[in-house]
């Protein structure tokens, strides 16, 4: 899951834009100077959606259904953040291309990117998955694993490549399904642009769209006549391939556009709040085959509100904390099922916790996640961060980004958003 959060005008994944992709002293330059403060709260939506996943994992694993039915409701319904992610990735990945800048789209550069970004942390929380499923094993709660299993697991894990199997979905770290969705978007990306310059954004994106819900429908009705096997394969694998949840994406490059353009500028300051009674309607269609395009549309509106100059919802989401713990939540996305998988288990088969007494236990523990987290983001990602600083200074700048020293020298880190989960 991964895009970085654009906060200069560049709007550039590179630490030191090209001339290729720079951004003319136009509007979407003058959108980025004078919205720094706001692109921070990008970043806290990503804080925002990835502890919500994390509380769906902690409900999961300690089997826990929470009295208060609400709140029971928005903890289980936890795995719809990424969708928030998908949104945000569309968003943030295609910035730097819109209002007509398509053109400086260079594939290979792109993937060079995405890779450079994204692996070396993914490929560290992978040794941690796999050594807790192998060295843990039915200890930690996790399936026997023989030493084939292992090297498939291991081949269709380096490759991106799980999500499309039923065997290897959910397998070393659930987590990790969304990972392999983003890459196929990432490569869809480049099919979009084209689109968009040879018939037009807008036709694109709708054809994109449209391609989403003909294959929702049509996948619905394939396993109501029995033309699919029942199971994950119909329920979880071929529902979260690229056809299957590109409408999310596409949506977060609309936003994109209408930003870049200065457009969301001219919506009346109650357009700030469509995302409420948006989020009613797709409340109501939890179930359907659609309900993921719902969901989409209102974390499509609500970045709307983000991105607005003023607002209640822009000044939550870009408080400091939260933005932090945004800038690192890739980490946090990457580790924190494992460990919250291994937590439960040990709670509830070891010391016979209930699944309320386990569920307040492993809320306890969430400074263990969060400092996994944060190790994995101070010794590996925070050095393949590819964008420009961001507004952090203080006490949490020296945490998030903390100078080592080697001898005499110390190394300065660089201090730049990370890329959406």
């Amino acid at each position: 899951m991964g895009a970085q959060t654009p906060t200069v005008p560049a709007m550039a994944a590179d630490p030191v834009p090209s001339a290729g992709l720079r951004g003319d002293v136009g509007q979407v330059g003058q959108v980025a100077i004078k919205t720094a403060s706001r692109l921070a709260g990008v970043d806290g939506l990503r804080a925002a959606a990835a502890f919500w996943v994390v509380l769906f994992h902690i409900r999961v694993f300690s089997g826990v259904h929470l009295p208060f039915q609400p709140l029971d409701f928005f903890v289980r319904s936890g795995s719809t953040g990424v969708s928030l992610f998908l949104v945000l990735s569309g968003f943030c990945l295609y910035l730097p291309f819109a209002a007509g800048k398509q053109g400086r789209f260079k594939t290979r550069s792109f993937f060079v990117r995405r890779a450079r970004r994204l692996l070396p942390a993914y490929y560290c929380s992978l040794g941690l998955a796999l050594a807790l499923n192998v060295i843990g094993g039915g200890n930690l709660g996790f399936g026997p694993l023989s030493p084939k299993d292992v090297a498939v697991q291991l081949a269709t894990h380096l490759t991106m490549v799980h999500t499309l199997f039923t065997w290897s979905f959910y397998a070393l770290n659930g987590a990790y399904w969304s990972l392999g969705l983003e890459w196929q978007l990432y490569i869809a990306l480049p099919l979009l642009i084209v689109g968009a310059v040879k018939f037009g954004l807008w036709r694109t994106l709708a054809a994109a769209a449209l391609v989403n819900v003909v294959y929702r429908v049509a996948l619905a009705l394939a396993g109501a006549r029995g033309w699919v096997p029942p199971g994950i394969l119909q329920s979880v694998v071929l529902p979260n391939l690229l056809p299957g949840r590109w409408a999310e994406f596409v949506f977060g490059m609309a936003i994109a556009e209408l930003y870049a353009r200065g457009s969301l500028e001219k919506l009346p300051p109650i357009a700030r709040y469509a995302w409420v009674p948006m989020t009613a309607v797709a409340v109501a269609a939890v179930g359907l085959p659609l309900s993921h395009l719902f969901f989409g549309a209102v974390f499509s509106l609500l970045l709307v509100a983000v991105l607005a100059e003023k607002g209640v919802v822009s000044r939550v989401f870009a408080w400091k904390p939260l933005v932090a713990v945004g800038i690192m939540s890739y980490s946090l996305y990457l580790v924190h099922q494992p460990l919250v998988q291994a937590m439960a288990f040990v709670l509830r088969h070891d010391f016979g916790l209930t699944p309320t007494r386990s569920f307040v236990a492993l809320i306890a523990l969430l400074p263990v996640i969060f400092a996994v987290a944060w190790a994995l983001f101070v010794l590996v990602e925070r050095y393949t961060l590819t964008s420009r600083p961001v507004e952090i200074t203080g006490f949490v700048a020296s945490i998030l980004f903390p100078k080592f020293r080697r001898g005499p020298r110390a190394l300065k880190a660089t201090p730049v958003q990370p890329p959406a989960i």
